[in-house]
């Protein structure tokens, strides 16, 4: 279970789940993943935060091994009361960039990749916290210093240094 700091708003310890997509289906995350997500109400480097949202990558270390899989979570945290946040998933991953480099797709033209179009999930007023994303995957055949991000309009997350060593 997470652990819960101090003096958080309300809506920062209600914990409501990490899943993924399994075939066809949609499952609990593995519990690895799900340990990761839980850190975020206490998370020391979020996203900035802009008009009320921020986004924010987490992963379960800084220091990874060549070849060993790097899970990136993803949250979306609207803090500013009345906003609809829709908090079904996981929901595809746009705009995230590996190095400075697009590492997956640019949200279609014309749409909001946190308001989408072909939704029939739970939507909760905000503030209100979203783990429900796409969890990226990334391995590294060499060793290195790579930098991860993710950027929706004018919104930026975190970024993520990330150490590759034999």
């Amino acid at each position: 279970m997470m652990s819960i700091p101090d003096n958080l708003p309300e809506y920062l310890t209600r914990w409501p789940g990490l899943y993924v997509r399994q075939g066809d289906g949609i499952v609990d995350a593995p519990a690895q993943d799900i340990a990761v997500a839980q850190r975020y109400p206490g998370a020391r480097q979020k996203g900035a935060l802009v008009d009320g949202m921020r986004l924010t990558l987490l992963t379960e270390k800084q220091a990874y091994r060549v070849n060993e899989s790097i899970h990136v979570i993803h949250v979306v945290e609207v803090t500013e009361p009345g906003r609809q946040v829709y908090v079904m998933g996981p929901k595809a991953i746009y705009g995230e960039y590996l190095d400075d480099q697009l590492a997956t797709e640019l949200p279609p033209p014309g749409s909001d990749p946190l308001a989408p179009s072909m939704y029939s999930g739970r939507v909760q007023l905000s503030p209100a916290v979203d783990y429900n994303y796409d969890i990226t995957v990334y391995t590294f055949a060499e060793p290195g210093t790579h930098t991860l991000q993710w950027r929706i309009g004018t919104l930026q997350s975190n970024t993520l240094l990330i150490v590759v060593t034999h």
